[in-house]
């Protein structure tokens, strides 16, 4: 069985090349991404995901840059910089990752 630390790397890869179903095959089909902030639900399911990353990976092109990384059990934290999601700026942003039955279940996001 992969660790927690393997499937958000491996997510992350699957993130950067722009393998969309190899990166979806990393979520449960439930899965619920977060404002970390408020924890307003962002997106709820495998397929809204889906819709949210055939943009990022095939029309703005992004990639993320990871900066840090903490292991806490199956909480993953990435501190990490995004390039294409503002025109000629990368993103700053932290993702709490919760891994459940070897995939993500939850994903909390922050940005700056």
């Amino acid at each position: 069985m992969k660790t927690p630390e393997t499937i958000v790397q491996e997510q992350l890869d699957f993130y950067n090349i722009h393998d969309l179903e190899n990166f979806l095959s990393m979520y449960h089909n439930d899965i619920k991404i977060f404002n970390l902030l408020d924890n307003s639900i962002i997106l709820s399911g495998k397929e809204q995901l889906r819709e949210k990353c055939i943009e990022r990976f095939h029309v703005l092109k992004v990639h993320a840059r990871l900066k840090n990384r903490i292991v806490m059990g199956n909480k993953i934290i990435d501190h990490s910089e995004v390039a294409g999601l503002v025109k000629d700026k990368a993103v700053e942003m932290a993702a709490v990752y919760e891994i459940q039955d070897g995939l993500i279940k939850n994903l909390w996001f922050i940005y700056n």
